[in-house]
């Protein structure tokens, strides 16, 4: 049988249980707070960012180049052309999805570069008997070439 001394320390003793529970609670809800401040924060830095003003474009002049290349035949040999910055690009078995008006498959290769003195060359060979390349600067066509025969090679030269 318990004595009445212990049945007096039961009574007096503080009890731990709830008082950690409740510092527990409210270090989680700072916690939580913390986190929810953070996100709104870094939300509102990204929101910044993504939807800030670009930057105005170079006032320097452009051209926009369109080189064609037309065929009798939807798949091709080969074609290579000067890029925007001047090198010479190539591509093998090249497809030509379009159709133009005469029923002869098309592709075009359209890039914008500095306007500049530079020469724009195209070279096309066709799977077909039928080989064409336009080349236009700004809407205005400043070379064509037109080949027949076995795998014809078209070839243009802008300047």
């Amino acid at each position: 049988m318990p004595s009445d001394a212990s049945k007096e320390d039961r009574g007096t003793r503080p009890v731990a249980g709830p008082v950690i529970a409740h510092r527990t609670e409210y270090f989680m809800a700072r916690a939580l707070l913390f986190r929810l401040l953070l996100t709104l924060a870094v939300s509102a830095l990204a929101c910044l960012l993504v939807f800030a003003p670009a930057a105005a474009a170079p006032t320097t002049d452009t051209q926009r180049i369109t080189i064609t290349l037309i065929s009798d035949h939807e798949h091709n040999g080969a074609a290579a052309w000067t890029d925007a910055d001047g090198r010479l690009r190539t591509q093998s078995e090249v497809p030509l999805s379009q159709r133009d008006p005469d029923g002869k498959f098309k592709a075009s290769l359209v890039y914008t570069r500095a306007a500049a003195e530079a020469p724009v060359d195209a070279l096309f060979q066709s799977g077909g008997r039928f080989a064409r390349c336009e080349i236009t600067v700004d809407g205005e066509r400043v070379a064509d070439h037109t080949a027949h025969g076995s795998r014809p090679t078209s070839s243009c030269h802008s300047g």
